[in-house]
């Protein structure tokens, strides 16, 4: 027993002797850009601390990944932030630990009935397109603080908050615009010449000593974060208004809503966790677990709605720097979460100096981070499709809601794939009698060339065959079977993940008219599970009996003469 416990402490000391630099780099990151998410979610300062330590630490023991970093996240601001302004009971802010609670839970039930493989189904036009909007609306809400206007109370809506600042905009603060893009631009100018620290820890620093000399000597006429709320100091626990959780699970409206809000949030929590923690896994070469990730993700928002946090959810910001500064377990999440916890503690009240508008610069250049301006370049060079999806996903982000158009891209994107699936996607190789070849890919017509006597004609099916696109195939099989110049026609099964009875059904009929017709049919290389299932087609009895159904093409091209 004793050898035991010293091998554990031995190992135990091994994990924070090489985790604590990527721990520490972590907590100095997650302390300014929790409370700047925090404020942008309208909660104030401290409730985003809050899930940057519980939410983290939580994960930290119970996730599935080693560098993934749970904590309060830009993708969720602009929701959150809406959630306070509607807030039954008149709860404001105090409505987020409450959605916190919520979301948890729907997460652990879509652990529980395994629902977390379907959301894998939503492409990444959608997310790439949720976080541009997002964007654009964390952009859009700093301009009040970016411009000394901090005063006028946001609308949390685009259009709303656009009209209200063109409204006030004659009252601009000269001073805090030039300040706000001085900050601004030394924060890009540090990203893109300085890789080694992230920018926010040096701003954070320089912000808070900068407005310290301007409120004692200065007189620019700046609003702190003190002026704006007051005295800060640390906490690691806030009140959580379970009174009005009562109320709420009382009211059948009430509970809608709060399910309708959470419901939204899980989904972007659990999406944006997955992904980051693949992200993750490509970086280190490392393979985590999904299932046990989502777990953590739950356990991490109860906790952090008990102790009165945010929502949260993985943050690749985070988790990036994390990888960046040497993590190679979780006892650097672990680490991250207990230094944030103590430097809060001490340092916290420094915070009331640094200007807003640093935190609007912190903020806009978190928006700025969220929108891949490359991604949508590859979809409108490589699948209209996809750019399509994204930008339509991106309006109704900015002018509508954000659940709404998740869903609707997410439905978007089934009806292109149902539509593409029903085309019957296929290739083609024509071997000619004189020895060249043709091979067309991607057509959604198969012609077939009339003016050359065709040896072999190579079908190759991929995907799904079932009954949205088996009409496609059993016309493009119909052409070949009343073409008089084509001999033989081998069905290459390769890229074929699965068929239904629809699908199978259509193949035995159409291997059943090509023999007919004098065609010579060979099946090539099914998968065990596919093979297996059309071997027990009356259909292919023949094709079975001569052996024509072969595990490669080579092997049908050899039986025909073909090399």
């Amino acid at each position: 027993m004793k050898k035991y416990f010293s091998f554990d402490a031995v190992f135990l000391k091994g994990l924070i002797v090489q985790n604590w630099r990527s721990g520490i780099t972590v907590a100095l990151i997650s302390i300014p850009l929790s409370i700047a998410l925090s404020i942008a979610s309208g909660a104030g300062p401290i409730p985003g601390l809050i899930t940057g330590i519980w939410a983290t630490l939580i994960a930290s023991f119970l996730g599935g990944n080693n560098y993934n970093i749970i904590g309060a996240a830009g993708a969720l601001t602009t929701v959150l932030f809406a959630a306070t302004l509607a807030a039954p009971l008149g709860l404001g802010a105090a409505v987020l630990p409450l959605l916190a609670l919520s979301t948890g839970f729907l997460i652990l039930l879509i652990w529980l009935i395994g629902l977390d493989k379907y959301l894998y189904l939503i492409p990444s036009s959608v997310m790439y397109g949720f976080a541009a909007g997002v964007a654009f609306l964390i952009a859009a809400s700093q301009l009040f603080d970016a411009t000394g206007l901090s005063a006028l109370k946001r609308t949390g809506h685009f259009l709303g908050d656009i009209e209200l600042y063109v409204a006030h905009a004659s009252e601009t603060h000269i001073n805090s615009l030039l300040v706000f893009a001085i900050f601004l631009a030394g924060i890009l100018l540090w990203k893109r010449y300085i890789k080694a620290m992230p920018a926010v820890i040096p701003v954070s620093i320089v912000g808070i000593i900068f407005g310290y000399i301007e409120s004692e000597y200065l007189g620019l006429g700046l609003i702190s974060l003190g002026d704006k709320f007051g005295d800060i100091t640390g906490a690691l626990v806030l009140p959580v208004a379970w009174g009005a959780l009562e109320q709420i699970l009382a009211n059948k409206e009430m509970i809608v809503w709060i399910l309708k809000i959470s419901g939204t949030i899980a989904l972007i929590a659990v999406l944006e966790t997955l992904i980051t923690a693949k992200i993750a896994d490509k970086i280190t070469k490392t393979q985590s677990s999904s299932r046990k990730e989502l777990l953590g993700l739950a356990l991490a928002n109860l906790g952090s709605g008990a102790m009165g946090g945010l929502p949260a959810t993985g943050v690749f910001i985070r988790t990036g720097a994390n990888i960046k500064a040497g993590a190679t377990h979780k006892m650097s999440a672990t680490i991250a979460a207990l230094a944030t916890a103590v430097i809060a503690l001490v340092v916290l009240p420094f915070f009331i100096y640094i200007p807003m508008v640093v935190i609007a610069a912190i903020l806009v250049n978190t928006a700025l981070g969220l929108i891949e301006i490359h991604r949508f370049k590859e979809f409108y060079v490589l699948e209209k499709s996809s750019f399509i999806i994204a930008i339509t996903v991106v309006l109704i982000t900015v002018f509508e809601d954000a659940g709404m158009a998740v869903a609707i891209g997410a439905i978007m994107s089934l009806f292109w794939f149902t539509d593409q699936i029903s085309r019957g996607r296929f290739d083609a190789i024509f071997n000619f009698k004189d020895g060249t070849k043709t091979t067309v890919r991607g057509a959604k017509k198969l012609i077939i060339p009339s003016e050359h006597s065709i040896s072999v004609l190579t079908y190759s099916i991929s995907g799904l065959l079932g009954y949205i696109d088996s009409g496609r195939h059993a016309e493009n099989f119909r052409r070949i079977a009343s073409a008089g110049n084509i001999e033989n026609v081998i069905i290459r099964l390769r890229g074929l993940l699965a068929t239904d009875f629809e699908g199978q059904e259509m193949l035995g009929e159409a291997v059943e008219e090509l023999e007919a017709r004098g065609k010579k049919v060979y099946i090539s290389s099914a998968s065990t599970q596919v093979a297996r299932e059309l071997k027990e087609l009356p259909q292919l009895a023949n094709i079975m009996t001569a052996n024509r159904f072969t595990e490669r093409t080579e092997d049908a091209l050899k039986s025909i003469g073909l090399h």
